[in-house]
């Protein structure tokens, strides 16, 4: 530093260092630089629709909300456990009201600055990682998030190009496989 500021001395001047003048830059005329990169065009955003949840199977929900209610029938007589009982109960409505809820299909667009579901937005700088699981019976992309509430979020690809979204995402978020949890593979058997 070459002029160091005494606080102290509040009634004495400030005097502002001038920058150094260069030949170069006096003979140009200033031209304003970009800041921010620039946006990709709308057409190199990659688009598709899809169902996020699987299909319902009446009869695996029909099975599984019987075993429930058995299950809560028999802790009730034999553990007398009131209170897992009501979360059994709980736990075949809750089966039943998502069975009869109509399937919704979204639209994803994965674009510059992140991905689109419908209206719900998710920007690169918000991801942890990335992984497309391209199997005979499974496509989908599977994106983990830095929050804590919603961890991560699988779009099924239906008909959408993989090698295209990995080139999209791959230079902002890094690529990691993603397990699938005992509740992905539950929740494919069932059918919810």
């Amino acid at each position: 530093m070459a002029q160091t500021i005494d606080l102290r001395k509040k009634n004495a001047p400030l005097e502002v260092p001038k920058p150094p003048v260069e030949a170069a830059t006096m003979a140009e005329p200033a031209v304003e630089v970009e800041t921010e990169s620039p946006a990709l065009p709308e057409t190199s955003a990659i688009r598709w629709s899809a169902h996020l949840s699987p299909p319902h199977r009446r009869d695996r929900v029909l099975y599984a909300t019987i075993g429930l209610v058995v299950a809560a029938i028999l802790v009730a007589y034999f553990a007398h456990d009131l209170l897992f009982t009501i979360v059994l109960i709980l736990s075949a409505v809750v089966l039943n009201l998502n069975a009869t809820r109509p399937r919704r299909q979204s639209e994803i667009t994965v674009h510059a600055t992140g991905i689109s579901i419908d209206d719900q937005r998710h920007h690169y700088a918000d991801m942890k990682s990335f992984w497309i699981d391209y199997q005979p019976n499974l496509k989908e992309l599977s994106i983990e998030l830095k929050k804590g509430y919603s961890p991560i979020i699988k779009i099924p690809l239906e008909d959408a190009n993989p090698l295209e979204i990995h080139q999209a995402m791959v230079s902002y978020v890094p690529e990691k496989e993603h397990d699938q949890s005992l509740l992905d593979h539950i929740v494919r058997l069932i059918g919810i």
